[in-house]
């Protein structure tokens, strides 16, 4: 039997010493280690235990101690510390199921606390004992002496026809469970795994011999393998040690890395990405970095998002080998990503069946999770205040909260949480969760630039505008529809030029997005091309099926949904004479 004795029946010191001695065992297993969120938790509440902290810890405390959180951080909008306290919680029980203990360190449900949990072992029993006698004996002999048999021979011992129904009672309920299960469960046991990542190898840096040489190739390989593992769509191999080879497993992809120092400061890195299968480069570029550049590297990022982003470059190559695979797993999610770019209605459905053959074989696959909760969000938009729009909505919510519960940890699935909060018209909780989302890979040009639009969308335009810059510098041919924001945001400051710039460099079919058009309109307008501005408002309402007169916020609802940001863009329909000024009321 396993009794959680109170802390309080042990010197404090034999407990403080127990914690201790048992967190430094858990902080060097393999479990540990390979969860490293849930490893700073842990020691985040052990540390506090120790510290003599009288009471658990807050959740607010937690989340802006333990798990990086903004000061603004809000428990009562985000679980983000209970998920991950509940994730702690099922790691503590997976280590010890595997491992022998007599006191265990454990999370009591609805509770931040660490206790002490001690094992008391229930008294060995003889291999041979005799009914009736042998059994008190056994007793005596575990520490039970003086206990004297009141049991009469044959009294109150079942008998054998008893025992065999017992037996096949247990042996029938077993049968109709396992079979009730299998019902449930026997197409996902021979379904075929969901297809993982592709494997991403990294060459350990070519540079100079000298120690600072060594040292800034070190420096460029941290960054490129920090940068590298946050992203959902490549798997990166570990790094081997010095002269080995790992042949565990076969890369589909080896990003070699160059450093090359001059005497006087400056380096060039030169980043060769290439197809394991046949030797071939599929994409390269060389930076040159001022001494002021390094050791930070952050010069780099933009080949981080270009290489591992939802429609990045690994991607982009596996869609133009297999330009048809909708397999479940990594193929159906870059299907998604350039459903995103392409826009191409025709393999929506095919998109929408794929990922949730996904989620089937794979229940908390959080990308595939947001995947669909974003494909079901997009469903809803046209049909809203319709009993199929509520429908599509209520399952968007309901797929983004089981991406956060199952990938808390990840950027994609708390940033779709962060989504379900900004269409519900929760901007303080949006913002808070979507924060966490761009700290959570900061090298993702898609979750930043949504960030600022967002941001700019609830009143927050400065942070917002800084995110939009971000998500260009990161990867200018991803945003879509944050750079279109940024380009009103540059037209409403007066800055039509650097607006046209931002537009014309987007690459296509972005372009034919109806945000796009309107945009391009108000540009132009401001520019003195009126006629140029009303043509492209007059496409803007053959594409929404509007009539000539229609105002403009009956337009633009036809494809934006907060209310602010289409009153503020009608404004400015008006206001550069791209449509008739509202009439005054009499």
């Amino acid at each position: 039997m396993d009794r959680a004795k109170a802390n309080k029946t042990l010197e404090a010191g034999e407990t403080d010493q127990i914690i201790a001695e048992e967190f430094e065992r858990l902080r060097e297993s393999q479990l540990f280690l390979r969860s490293p969120v849930l490893s700073r938790l842990l020691q985040y509440l052990v540390e506090h235990r120790l510290r003599g902290g009288r009471s658990a810890p807050k959740a607010y405390a937690i989340a802006t101690e333990a798990l990086g959180r903004n000061a603004d951080f809000d428990p009562a909008v985000d679980s983000y510390p209970r998920v991950m306290v509940g994730r702690l919680r099922n790691l503590l029980d997976r280590y010890y199921a595997e491992t022998p203990w007599v006191h265990r360190l454990r999370v009591p449900q609805g509770s931040y606390e660490i206790v002490v949990q001690h094992r008391t072992a229930p008294p060995a029993r003889s291999a041979a004992v005799t009914p009736g006698v042998g059994e008190d004996a056994a007793a005596a002999e575990a520490g039970g002496g003086g206990v004297t048999s009141t049991r009469h021979p044959g009294v109150g011992a079942p008998s054998s026809r008893a025992r065999w129904w017992t037996v096949l009672v247990i042996v029938a309920v077993a049968m109709l469970a396992g079979g009730w299960w299998l019902a449930g469960n026997w197409q996902r046991m021979f379904a075929p795994s969901a297809v993982p990542p592709p494997l991403l190898e990294i060459a350990l840096p070519q540079s100079g011999s000298t120690p600072v040489s060594r040292a800034l190739a070190r420096a460029l390989d941290a960054r490129l393998r920090d940068g590298l593992r946050r992203f959902d769509l490549i798997d990166l191999r570990s790094a081997a040690s010095a002269g080995k080879v790992d042949t565990t497993q076969r890369a589909d992809y080896r990003l070699d890395v160059s450093l090359v120092r001059t005497l006087a400061g400056p380096a060039d890195v030169t980043l060769v990405l290439n197809r394991v299968s046949d030797q071939r480069t599929i994409w390269s570029q060389q930076f040159h970095l001022t001494q002021d550049q390094m050791p930070g590297f952050e010069t780099i990022d933009p080949a981080i998002a270009q290489i591992a982003g939802d429609y990045g470059v690994v991607v982009r190559d596996q869609l133009a080998r297999q330009p048809e695979n909708f397999a479940p797993g990594y193929p159906c999610l870059a299907q998604f990503n350039r459903l995103r770019q392409l826009r191409d209605k025709d393999t929506a459905k095919r998109i929408d069946a794929c990922l949730r053959a996904t989620i089937f074989r794979e229940p908390r696959n959080a990308a595939a999770l947001a995947s669909l909760s974003l494909v079901r969000f997009g469903d809803w938009q046209p049909l809203r205040g319709t009993p199929a729009g509520d429908k599509a909505y209520a399952e968007a919510v309901s797929l983004a909260q089981r991406a956060y519960d199952s990938g808390a940890e990840t950027a994609t699935a708390t940033f779709a949480m962060a989504r379900a909060q900004y269409y519900a018209g929760n901007c303080r909780g949006g913002v808070g969760i979507g924060d966490a989302a761009v700290r959570l890979n900061p090298y993702d040009a898609d979750t930043a630039g949504f960030q600022g639009m967002f941001k700019i969308a609830c009143d927050q335009p400065l942070e917002g505008i800084a995110l939009l810059e971000r998500s260009l510098a990161l990867d200018a041919s991803a945003p879509g529809v944050p750079a279109v924001t940024l380009a009103f945001v540059y037209s409403q400051q007066g800055r039509q030029d650097d607006a046209l710039a931002v537009l014309d460099h987007m690459p296509s079919p972005s372009t034919m997005e109806p945000q796009y058009t309107m945009v391009r309109a108000i540009v132009f307008a401001r520019q003195g091309k009126v006629d140029e501005a009303r043509g492209l408002w007059r496409h803007l309402l053959d594409y929404t099926r509007q009539p000539q007169d229609a105002p403009p916020e009956k337009v633009l609802r036809q494809f934006m949904i907060n209310p602010a940001v289409i009153g503020r863009a009608s404004k400015a329909l008006r206001e550069s004479g791209v449509v008739a000024p509202q009439p005054v009321a009499r």
